[in-house]
């Protein structure tokens, strides 16, 4: 299969060594001339995934045109807030290309999920995402690792499971579209919230509660905007949430921790080399769950953080001190 994977990031150039380990034809696009050209004269990524190889049969190039002709199957792993710029400037897609979108988030002004952007630019092209518990370095390696495909249930999650599992990468097929890229979305906001508590000193306890309670309100908000109860409890939910909210790697704990450690979030993100995508989307997590009639409070404490000034350590304390309810 002929593959364009759009965006040389980390998790681009991650899919990327995957998707020609599994067999095929690779096209990695990144909007570097310099990136690209140290991948095809080094065979390695100058600035993400040290020490991993990545193999001559992914051709790394910066002509964006070249490499979206290139790919039978579109595979965008941009960030959230490049899919519009991205979209915008690619040239009519034949109605034969398949999409599939590998970013976690949600555009706070449209409320809109990645593949619901993908569709206003390519109406006649089938779209899949994919999510999961998935770091970056652990999948160029060839770690054994699990995600999941979603699709509308017009069938392509299905032929993208089989065309690019192999032995280091288990994919399930799923129909639940809606609710694998919300809960790929909602997690990342949870991790936030559990990087604040975990730089604030609090322990294991407090971690394992904020958790939880994170997995209830994603499932609240899923369950309210049309996604089914499974998908929480998948790889896309549950699996997704511990890895983001425990693992080292996660961007959205890192940017967490330095939050609750007292820094604020705009000298964080500009020390930071590759995208939280947690920051931006807690922004439009309250209005999605307003919309559906739930209660948000972690995304609400998240938002009062990061953005209204509110210290981590009162947020913790209103959420310790609501009103008491049944579980």
């Amino acid at each position: 299969m002929r593959v364009s994977v759009l965006g040389a990031g980390s998790w681009g150039t991650a899919l990327s060594i995957q998707f020609s380990r599994a067999g095929h034809d690779v096209v990695l696009w990144g909007r570097d001339p310099d990136v690209a050209r140290a991948i095809r004269d080094h065979g390695s990524h100058p600035r993400r995934l040290s020490g991993v190889p990545i193999p001559p049969s992914v051709r790394a190039t910066d002509d964006l045109a070249a490499a979206v002709e290139h790919g039978a199957t579109l595979v965008i792993a941009v960030p959230c807030a490049s899919f519009r710029p991205l979209l915008g400037s690619m040239s009519q897609i034949p109605a034969g290309r398949r999409i599939l979108s590998t970013a976690k988030g949600v555009e706070p002004d449209t409320l809109k999920r990645m593949s619901e952007i993908v569709r206003e630019y390519m109406p006649r092209c089938p779209v899949a995402a994919l999510s999961g518990p998935t770091f970056a370095d652990e999948v160029a390696r060839g770690d054994p690792s699990a995600a999941v495909i979603a699709d509308a249930g017009d069938g392509v999650a299905g032929e993208l499971q089989a065309a690019f599992s192999n032995s280091t990468l288990r994919l399930y097929s799923s129909d639940d579209l809606v609710g694998v890229e919300l809960a790929g979305a909602l997690k990342n906001v949870v991790a936030i919230a559990a990087g604040i508590v975990s730089g604030l000193g609090f322990g294991h306890n407090t971690l394992a509660a904020l958790v939880t309670r994170g997995l209830a309100e994603i499932g609240r908000i899923v369950r309210g905007r049309g996604g089914q109860a499974r998908t929480i409890q998948g790889l896309a939910g549950v699996g997704d949430l511990l890895l983001t909210c425990t693992g080292r790697q996660s961007r959205n704990r890192r940017v967490g921790e330095e939050v609750g450690r007292g820094r604020r979030l705009s000298e964080i993100l500009v020390d930071m080399p590759e995208v939280a995508e947690g920051a931006r989307t807690c922004l439009a997590v309250p209005k999605l769950a307003a919309e559906v009639g739930v209660e948000a409070p972690i995304a609400d404490a998240v938002v009062s953080v990061l953005y209204g000034d509110e210290a981590p350590a009162a947020a913790v304390a209103k959420l310790m001190t609501r009103t008491l309810k049944s579980e």
